[in-house]
This record gives C-alpha cells, structure tokens and sequence, in this order.
C-alpha cells in the first residue's frame, strides 16, 4: 500500500463538505450550556428539595456535622488549658500565696474564655449543656481561690471534676446521635 493514499486525503484535497464551522459549533456549545443552566435548577427542585436536605441532616448525629465538629476542634486547645490549670489545685499545690495567686488567675482566666464561647451550633441544646458540664463550678473555685479560700477553692475543684466525668458519657452519647 502506497504511503500516499494512507494519509489522504490531506487538508487541502478534503471536500469543501467536510470543512470544520466554528461559529456553528460555538453556536450550538452555548445554546447546549444555556438549556444545561436553565434546568439545572428546576431539576434540584424536583429531586433534591429541601425537605430531603433537612431530613438528611437530622439522620447524621450532630458529632458528624461539620459545625459541631469545627466547635469541638476549636475548643480543644482551651480544654488543654483547663486540664493545665486544674493540676495545682487537684495535687493541692499551692501553699505559697504568690503560686497560689498566679494558678488561680490562670484558672479564672480560662474559665472565662471557655464560658464566653457561642453555644454548640446544634439543634439540640442539652450537647451545649454537656460541654459545659463542671465550669460554674471552675469559675467559682477561681474566685474562693482569688480570696485567699484555697481549701474551697480545691473543694470546688473536685466537684466541677465530677460534674464534668459523670456529663462526659452523656455528652458522647448525645454526640453519637442517642
């Protein structure tokens, strides 16, 4: 076989017929894309409403939601700084006033910023409950400690730590989507 006639017919032999339109072919792209974004809604519509969307998300327990995952993660680092702040009054570390004094701000300063925080963006309020299980109790040992009452100050300790174990399980659970 000829090398000739296998790589015929080249472009300037090619029948006027078989010649590429681009503006026809633009044409019809954009009428194609324009019925594409024209339906695209209307579709969505029919088959993926709202109410699907919103039952959906009530299937997956709230500690799957990327919101309440985002809250968790985001705390995390002040919850390091509670654990950090209780070390001295759960070993019962401060007997010198000025330690005394430096521990307990760091506790009262940690405490504050774990309150002020937004509410878990759930729609189930007893999670936020959960989360914050023991820290009035903080606050308040942070402010007898603050006053000098450091035997109180422990006490309140030991009762947010409490407080905050037995909600521990609750919170996985309500987490988990029980």
């Amino acid at each position: 076989m000829d090398e000739q006639r296998m790589i015929w017919p080249r472009p300037e032999e090619r029948p006027p017929h078989t010649t590429r339109r681009p503006g026809r072919r633009g044409l019809l792209g954009g009428v194609v894309l324009a019925a594409v974004l024209v339906a695209a809604p209307v579709l969505a519509d029919v088959f993926g409403g709202a109410p699907e969307a919103s039952a959906l998300q009530r299937a997956v327990p709230p500690g799957l939601q990327p919101p309440v995952q985002g809250w968790l993660k985001d705390r995390e680092g002040d919850l390091i700084e509670l654990n950090n702040a209780l070390v001295p009054l759960v070993q019962k570390q401060l007997k010198d006033p000025t330690a005394a004094r430096a521990a307990c701000s760091r506790l009262a300063r940690v405490t504050r910023t774990l309150a002020a925080r937004s509410a878990v963006p759930s729609a189930r309020p007893e999670i936020d409950a959960a989360a914050r299980a023991g820290l009035a109790q903080f606050g308040q040992a942070a402010a007898a400690c603050l006053a000098g009452d450091v035997p109180a100050a422990e006490r309140l300790v030991g009762e947010g730590i409490v407080e905050r174990t037995a909600a521990q399980d609750r919170l996985d659970a309500l987490l988990d989507g029980e």
